[in-house]
């Protein structure tokens, strides 16, 4: 496959549902996933909150590892300011032997104001909290003993155990919804992982952004086109025989969902985090507007491989991350939409065709 397809579990409840048929609904489909043929499965970590019922995405991976053997588990995102980066170090080594080597690790500053002050992490220090977290995650994960002297952290003569099966450790991804995030990304040489919201023109500049800012630091056109190779977006994705049928079952929860997110990240839910994205683009429209500013592909199959196919063309990705469990979505159109996507759009997806770089000396 040219593109490699993921699943997204944001694990949201609807009003109506339990928080036990949430998780029902949701571990049925990542079971689904593997035989379908998706690569991976995702799991985002969220806090005392609706939109979100896994605070603790390495447990739930635990458990989707013992039933799978090929599909690769991600964490997206690990809200890294959140934890000591030792202790998710540990648990994320642990996760990565017990499903053999098959653990991808996406950090993100994410996070509501009650989330910071329960955790008593500073969110003016987010960003670098990240970066000196990744650092020290690293460390840990290396097999040897190491001293480490940070402006949050500090250890001395510190051996970790175990480590990870994969070398040097798990891939790691970094949440960049906004041009900080690139930024940081790029500096520390990781690929980034966009969601849906973030504009395709805005996708596309960053691109060059990205390009630009890891070239400063220090790296070659040919690492930073193998970074690119891995970077990845998100597209809100349902399949079904015929439009109508995609638009009476997508509508009702997608808007469920647009409504939670809009409420949670905004400035009076203490939602923003400084240098973070444009919080303007989560403002309430209708279902229509949203389907015309490409915030979801609702369709047959047909429709959503060349609006999907757009997309690829447009942003380069390699990666998508497909979220599909929408709150409150019947679990039997869910699946469904699974299967015609891994049947019918999927293989019908061609790879993105290369795009061109304006930075002097690199490639056309």
């Amino acid at each position: 496959m040219a593109v490699d397809f993921g699943v997204f579990f944001l694990m949201q409840r609807d009003e109506q549902w339990s928080e036990q048929a949430v998780y029902d609904s949701c571990l049925e489909q990542m079971l689904a996933a593997e035989p379908l043929g998706y690569g991976s499965a995702w799991i985002a970590e969220h806090h005392f909150n609706d939109y979100g019922l896994c605070p603790a995405p390495p447990v739930l991976a635990a458990f989707l590892a013992a039933r799978t053997s090929r599909l690769r588990l991600g964490m997206g995102v690990s809200l890294l300011p959140l934890h000591h980066p030792i202790d998710l170090a540990e648990q994320l080594a642990v996760l990565d032997v017990v499903s053999g080597g098959r653990l991808d690790v996406g950090i993100g500053r994410g996070g509501t104001l009650q989330d910071y002050q329960t955790f008593r992490s500073e969110r003016a220090d987010a960003r670098l909290r990240i970066e000196e977290g990744i650092a020290l995650m690293q460390r840990c994960w290396s097999g040897a003993p190491f001293d480490f002297a940070g402006q949050f952290h500090a250890a001395e003569q510190l051996h970790v155990r175990p480590r990870p099966v994969q070398r040097p450790h798990p891939p790691l991804f970094i949440a960049a919804n906004s041009e900080d995030s690139v930024l940081s990304a790029a500096r520390l040489g990781l690929p980034t992982l966009s969601s849906f919201f973030v504009p395709v023109e805005e996708l596309q500049r960053r691109r060059q952004l990205y390009r630009d800012t890891a070239r400063a630091a220090g790296r070659s056109a040919e690492e930073i086109d193998a970074l690119e190779r891995r970077c990845g977006g998100m597209r809100v994705v349902h399949v079904a025989p015929d439009r109508d049928a995609a638009l009476r079952a997508s509508e009702p929860p997608f808007m469920s969902y647009q409504r939670k997110m809009s409420v949670l990240r905004t400035d009076a839910s203490g939602g923003t985090i400084p240098g973070s994205f444009d919080r303007s683009r989560l403002r309430l429209r209708t279902f229509p507007e949203y389907l015309a500013d490409g915030w979801a592909l609702i369709g047959t199959p047909e429709e959503v491989r060349d609006g999907l196919q757009q997309y690829l063309d447009a942003t380069g990705y390699r990666r998508v991350l497909l979220l599909m469990a929408l709150p409150g979505l019947d679990t039997g159109l869910a699946l469904r939409s699974m299967r015609l996507f891994a049947e019918q759009v999927a293989p019908a997806i061609a790879e993105p065709r290369e795009l061109q770089t304006t930075a002097r000396g690199e490639r056309p």
